[in-house]
């Protein structure tokens, strides 16, 4: 009878445990958008949360830096570049959503078509992750990137259209004024930051290797640039701005 109890006492501790675990949700436009914070989703998966990265397209036309061309190929290598850095974050295997695109590239009317798939998918699949935290970039889509504002506008109105606001809390990944390359990279009013998140610099060596997943995206210059960047800036940090509204009606204004 007494190992019967101490069995069932260890149950419910694991069940317990288990049910106390957080979810983060990151989702982006792209695969490789993620390694904009990998540094935070890295601190947060050796904290035991289960992160999770989503991403809306397969990125097929992000021929930039490869010679491969537009097209499923490049967006199946994409999707694998992903795979790759999530298992070295050691995080969840991501989940694609295989939206073609996110502007008005291919035309007003398929754009439109897409972007009701992204609010359709995000519909269902965000109360089955039931996230504690959402991730994306803000307004400012990170670098003004057109699909990367999609996204981060798209998320924003699905949570104040379901009333999910306070449910699946969102948060912005944004800089200071001060951050570098401030002529690339959007920025927010430091009386706006509301989260500060600070990593260390194993982390940071993660997010290092992590940059080597993708091999479409960067030239060999270019990652040693990133790194050179990331082993420059001492300060180890990534600042959020969580998205709030007011509740309640009033006449006027």
């Amino acid at each position: 009878m007494k190992h019967i109890f101490i069995g069932l006492l260890i149950c419910c501790l694991y069940t317990a445990t288990a049910q106390k675990q957080k979810t983060i949700l990151f989702i982006g436009a792209h695969p490789d958008d993620e390694t904009a914070i990998t540094e935070v989703l890295v601190k947060y998966a050796k904290l035991k949360y289960k992160v999770i990265v989503m991403i809306a397209t397969d990125g097929k036309d992000g021929t930039r830096v490869t010679n491969i061309p537009a097209g499923d190929s490049l967006g199946m290598l994409r999707k694998k570049e992903t795979a790759c850095g999530c298992a070295v974050m050691g995080i969840e295997p991501p989940i694609f959503l295989s939206i073609e695109r996110l502007d008005t590239k291919k035309g007003t009317g398929n754009y439109f078509k897409y972007h009701r798939q992204l609010m359709d998918s995000l519909t269902l699949k965000i109360p089955q992750i039931k996230p504690d935290i959402i991730i994306t970039a803000g307004p400012d889509g990170d670098t003004h990137h057109a699909e990367h504002i999609v996204v981060s506008g798209a998320i924003t109105e699905l949570l104040l259209r379901e009333g999910w606001v306070n449910k699946y809390p969102l948060y912005y990944f944004t800089w200071k004024k001060d951050k570098k390359d401030l002529d690339e990279l959007g920025y927010v009013d430091e009386q706006y930051l509301n989260v500060q998140v600070d990593y260390s610099d194993e982390e940071k060596q993660t997010a290092l290797k992590v940059i080597r997943c993708f091999v479409t995206q960067y030239t060999e210059g270019e990652m040693k640039e990133e790194a050179a960047k990331k082993l420059e800036d001492k300060h180890n940090t990534v600042y959020f701005r969580k998205f709030v509204t007011a509740k309640g009606l009033k006449k006027g204004f």
